[in-house]
């Protein structure tokens, strides 16, 4: 790593000079907000519920890269969002349910 003349990192001086980037915790990421638009739209398609294998044909950004970056699964990051849906279920059983939007619960 290179070093300006005070000791420090000019990496770390860069980032000093420009700002740390905005966190991913305050500020959502538009293919997030994206994805859970679109899920809202499919829950409201299916208000009883839909498969996760149906939901990912569905909402191709629950395959995208950038948005499962920060999540082991998609199963993961869907329930990361419970003010869109819960799952009930495991693997190919995976159901996905609308969230009360009064609670963010079904």
């Amino acid at each position: 790593m290179a070093h300006n003349g005070n000791g420090g990192s000019m990496l770390y001086s860069n980032v000093l000079a420009k700002g740390a980037p905005p966190s991913s915790d305050t500020q959502p990421s538009t293919d997030l907000m994206n994805l859970k638009r679109a899920l809202r739209g499919l829950m409201a398609k299916y208000p009883d519920g839909v498969t996760l294998s149906k939901a990912r044909r569905s909402c191709p950004l629950l395959l995208d890269s950038k948005v499962l970056d920060s999540y082991a699964s998609v199963r993961q990051l869907l329930e990361s969002m419970p003010d869109v849906v819960t799952l009930r279920g495991f693997g190919v059983q995976t159901f996905l349910l609308p969230a009360d939007p009064r609670t963010g619960q079904i």
